[in-house]
């Protein structure tokens, strides 16, 4: 199996996507999701130690502290 990537341009993208479904090309999403700045707050403030007792070092210890 080969990946490929391709852009093309917006107006023609249902076409494209009607034309590589005959073939049953499977076509995959490759957005990355990128969290909210309150998010990657908590995260950060996890990490240091602020809101629990102690940083978090590895999700095994902090999930068991919980």
């Amino acid at each position: 199996m080969t990946t490929l990537t391709i852009q093309i341009p917006d107006a023609e993208t249902e076409l494209v996507k009607k034309v590589l479904e005959k073939f049953n090309v499977k076509i995959v999403s490759t957005d990355q999701k990128t969290p909210n700045k309150l998010t990657v707050k908590t995260i950060e403030d996890a990490k240091n130690g602020i809101g629990i007792d102690e940083p978090i070092k590895n999700i095994r210890s902090f999930l068991t502290s919980l």
